[in-house]
């Protein structure tokens, strides 16, 4: 059977006057195996943060601004520190979060009383409601996204992303 050469393995080269098509070779752009794993597994988890990123858009949330209120909202509030680490993020990164957060009064910073150094982040009435009607948008757009995964594959890739994680904090 003849190649076809299809409108995404096309190249096209530029010289002084004429265009030339060059077929693109099928063996991947990386030697490496991994690499290629790499690049497939950041493209989808692009693609599923633009996903999510369009959903929490309509409730004027950006995903990080969810991802704080989800955190304090299960664990009850949580000094800026905690949050930090459990969002992989400076503390300087996460105060323009809590500050849009307060602005939009979800959120409000507590004084820790036993030690006057330690800010801690609280849900307010009104964030607690929206972290209450969120969690079940969240949760039915993680499932769109997974949803070409049958419950068995879910849990395997679940299981792998815990060894990798696991493996990835112990080195």
């Amino acid at each position: 059977m003849p190649y076809r050469a299809r409108k995404c393995d096309l190249h096209f080269t530029f010289s002084t006057h004429r265009v030339k098509l060059v077929a693109v070779s099928k063996r991947p752009f990386f030697s490496s195996y991994t690499t290629s794993l790499w690049v497939r597994f950041l493209r989808f988890s692009l693609i599923s943060y633009k996903k999510l990123e369009s959903d929490l858009e309509k409730l004027d949330l950006t995903p990080p601004q969810f991802y704080v209120l989800a955190t304090i909202g299960y664990a009850g509030g949580l000094p800026f520190g905690e949050i930090g680490a459990k969002m992989m993020v400076t503390v300087s990164n996460l105060t323009g979060i809590v500050d849009r957060l307060e602005e939009k009064k979800l959120v409000t910073r507590k004084r820790d009383d036993k030690d006057r150094r330690v800010v801690h982040v609280v849900l307010t009435e009104k964030g607690a409601k929206l972290y209450k009607s969120t969690i079940p948008l969240f949760e039915k757009t993680v499932s769109q996204i997974f949803s070409s995964l049958d419950k068995p594959q879910q849990k395997e890739l679940s299981a792998l992303f815990r060894k990798l994680n696991h493996d990835s904090w112990a080195n």
